[in-house]
C-alpha cells in the first residue's frame, strides 16, 4: 500500500485462530453467520494475524509491531518475522524506529532476542501509559497471557528489559515523524495508539488492537474480550470510526486475517455499515 510517499508492507509473523465467539463477551456463533466471508472455510473458526508493518517514508524505515517471536506457544503460530522482513529487501540493522501500538506480547515478540536488541539501529517507542503498566513490577500477567507462552521470556518486562535504554516515549495524539502521528485510542490497553500516515493530500491509518476482526470495526457492539478498560475500547473505536468514515480514510488492522487493507463502506439502506477489502 502506497499512502502518498509512504510505503507501507506487510509482515506476517504467523497467526492463532479462534471460535469468533471467544473473541467478544457478548456475541455467539450465531452472530458470525452473516460474516462467514472472514472465517476459515475448514474449521469456521477466524484467523487473527499476527505480525507488523514496514513503513518506509524519507529516511525512515519504521517497524510497526514485531509479532510473537521465535518461539511461540500454541495456540499462538509463528517465527515468521524474520524472514517476511527479509523478503521486503530490509535487515533488521536497516531500520531506524520500532513503534509499539501497545505491549501485549504478540507485538512486542522480536523487540529482542537472546537478550540483545534485534533492531540493532533502532529507536524504539511506545506510549508512555503501556509501558508504566505492562513494565511496572506491579503487572501482573493475567491467565490468557500466562497459558499462552513463557512471562520468563514473552512478558514485556522481559522482553523489553535489552530494549529500555534505546525506549523514547509519546502520549496520546502527537507527531512521531514527517507524515506519520499517533492517535488516542485507549481502551484495549492504557496507551493502545492507532498511526496515522498523511502525505500527497492522502491518508491512511494502521489500527493496531482498535479492533481484531472486520466484524468489530463496522458492526454494532462487538465487545472483546480482553480489553484492559471495556468503556474506553469502544468509544476508541467509536471515534476512529467516524474519522474513517468522515474522511473515507483506508486502514489496515494487527490481526484482520492476512492483515490486508479495507475501506468502510455505507449501502445507504438504513445507513449500514460495510467492509470491502482492497488490492494489495
Amino acid at each position: 500500500m502506497k499512502i502518498g510517499d509512504i510505503t507501507i508492507e506487510t509482515l506476517i509473523d504467523g497467526e492463532t485462530a479462534y471460535p469468533g465467539e471467544f473473541l467478544y463477551t457478548n456475541k455467539e456463533r450465531e452472530d458470525w453467520k452473516e460474516h462467514g466471508q472472514f472465517l476459515d472455510p475448514c474449521t469456521g473458526n477466524y484467523v487473527n494475524t499476527i505480525g507488523g508493518f514496514l513503513i518506509r517514508g524519507g529516511d525512515r524505515v519504521i517497524v510497526l509491531d514485531t509479532g510473537i517471536g521465535s518461539k511461540p506457544i500454541y495456540p499462538w503460530l509463528g517465527g515468521g518475522f524474520r524472514s517476511s522482513l527479509l523478503s521486503k529487501g530490509v535487515a533488521p540493522e536497516d531500520v531506524t524506529d520500532v513503534v509499539f501500538s501497545h505491549l501485549h506480547l504478540d507485538h512486542i515478540g522480536w523487540a529482542a532476542q537472546h537478550g540483545k536488541p534485534f533492531f540493532s539501529n533502532a529507536t524504539y517507542r511506545c506510549d508512555k501509559r503501556d509501558w508504566d503498566f505492562f513494565v511496572s513490577p506491579d503487572y501482573e500477567v493475567p491467565e490468557w497471557e500466562s497459558s499462552t507462552s513463557n512471562p520468563a521470556e514473552d512478558s514485556a518486562v522481559n522482553r523489553l528489559a535489552p530494549v529500555a535504554s534505546r525506549m523514547e516515549f509519546f502520549e496520546g495524539s502527537q507527531g512521531l515523524f514527517p507524515g506519520i502521528s499517533t492517535l488516542e485510542s485507549s481502551g484495549h490497553t492504557p496507551g493502545s495508539t492507532v498511526l496515522l500516515l498523511e502525505s500527497a493530500g492522502e491518508k491512511g491509518l494502521l489500527l493496531g488492537d482498535l479492533v481484531h476482526s472486520e466484524p468489530e470495526l463496522y458492526g454494532d457492539n462487538w465487545d472483546f474480550v480482553n480489553h484492559i478498560d471495556h468503556d474506553a475500547g469502544m468509544a476508541s473505536i467509536e471515534k476512529i470510526r467516524k474519522l474513517i468514515l468522515d474522511e473515507d480514510i483506508p486502514f489496515a488492522a494487527a490481526h484482520f486475517t492476512g492483515m490486508r487493507w479495507g475501506r468502510l463502506t455505507r449501502n445507504h439502506v438504513s445507513d449500514p455499515l460495510g467492509y470491502e477489502t482492497l488490492p494489495e
